[in-house]
């Protein structure tokens, strides 16, 4: 199927790419005619191949999944391998601007020295190994923790691929005023 847009910005580059050169041609500048003509067609299907090229393309009329790729760690936090008193190595994420709403989180020390409460470090493992499952306990993690995470939660409710589902749990307020899961 024809797209449009893309007949629309075919026939608005051949109006802009001739018209150029031709009103170059008539006042005697044809050497600017000819490099105009040719860094203008250049550029036309230059973009017109970013634009229209593939079927993820901006002007497509098929749906691009969002976000194209998910961070590794919840928003603003910054991924941090935490050493295990047993010696092991465990992949987690810290708070070092205090976004965490409901204090669930608690900032990372700004002098960097690593403290043993489990309550500085977001952990990234999980007891599921499906990409949906592991979503939805890393969200529920997230939402507990008063953080959001772009294609995991908006800090209310878990995204799945069908896009936003129902509160995680009754939302009641905190003494900040606001909810919190149950």
């Amino acid at each position: 199927m024809f797209n449009i847009i893309l007949g629309i910005y075919i026939i608005v580059a051949i109006v802009v790419i001739g018209g150029g050169a031709y009103q170059l041609q008539r006042s005697s500048q044809t050497t600017a005619a000819v490099l105009f003509f040719l860094g203008a067609l250049v550029l036309f299907i230059v973009f017109g191949n970013k634009w229209f090229g593939s079927s993820s393309s901006v002007f497509s009329s098929t749906p691009v999944s969002w976000p194209p790729t998910i961070n590794t760690c919840p928003d603003y936090l910054v991924f941090y391998e935490r050493a295990m008193p047993d010696g092991t190595k465990q992949d987690t994420c810290i708070d070092r601007l205090g976004v965490s709403k409901n204090g669930a989180l608690k900032m990372f020390p700004a002098d960097g020295v690593a403290p043993a409460s489990d309550d500085f470090y977001f952990s990234l493992g999980s007891r599921r190994t499906d990409t949906a499952g592991r979503n939805q306990e890393l969200c529920q993690r997230a939402i507990s923790a008063g953080l959001t995470w772009e294609g995991i939660t908006n800090g209310e409710s878990c995204i799945t691929s069908a896009g936003p589902v129902a509160p995680v749990g009754p939302a009641t307020p905190s003494s900040s005023g606001c909810p919190v899961s149950a």
